[in-house]
């Protein structure tokens, strides 16, 4: 996968976030992540739901991603449970986001990890990042804490945990 010289910004509060169905997100996933799709309880899809004064500057009023256009993905993983002194603790795994290569959902990653929280209302979500590939800043943006760095064969993640319900590790 190559990455654009140029980047189409898309504002998130420009989108709106609905669930997708396997066949969507695999084929979204397979031709615009890394690692491609990947198996996940649910799924969500950013569309374009309308374009503000700043996007169409950008392009110049014609826009290449019609109103309704799918821009990005995420997939979650189901709950996996774990005992932590008296509490049960759902923990989720943010398996997989992307957008389609040339364009930036500004806000994106945080849209739909909100949707997914006022959803499932989860206890705990981790995820992964490719330390070769990628910083992970967003996910401290998001709230997220570095939990250490994890082996996968010949490269190296970036794991990190969101905590929406206090617990002792």
């Amino acid at each position: 996968m190559s990455y654009p010289e140029h980047f189409h910004s898309i504002f998130a509060r420009n989108c709106e976030v609905r669930h997708i169905d396997k066949p969507t997100a695999s084929a979204f996933l397979s031709s615009n992540h890394l690692y491609g799709d990947a198996a996940c309880r649910y799924r969500y899809g950013i569309f374009v739901r309308r374009y503000s004064g700043a996007e169409m500057r950008q392009a110049d009023a014609v826009h290449p991603y019609p109103i309704g256009t799918l821009v990005a993905v995420a997939e979650f993983s189901s709950a996996r449970n774990w005992q932590k002194g008296e509490a049960l603790i759902r923990s989720y795994e943010w398996v997989r986001y992307a957008s389609l290569p040339e364009v930036r959902v500004i806000g994106g990653m945080g849209k739909v990890l909100q949707e997914f929280i006022d959803e499932v209302n989860p206890d705990d979500i981790m995820s992964y990042a490719p330390a070769e590939h990628y910083d992970g800043e967003v996910y401290q943006t998001l709230g997220f804490s570095k939990v250490g760095v994890k082996q996968f064969g010949d490269s190296s993640s970036i794991k990190y945990r969101l905590k929406l319900t206090p617990y002792e590790e």
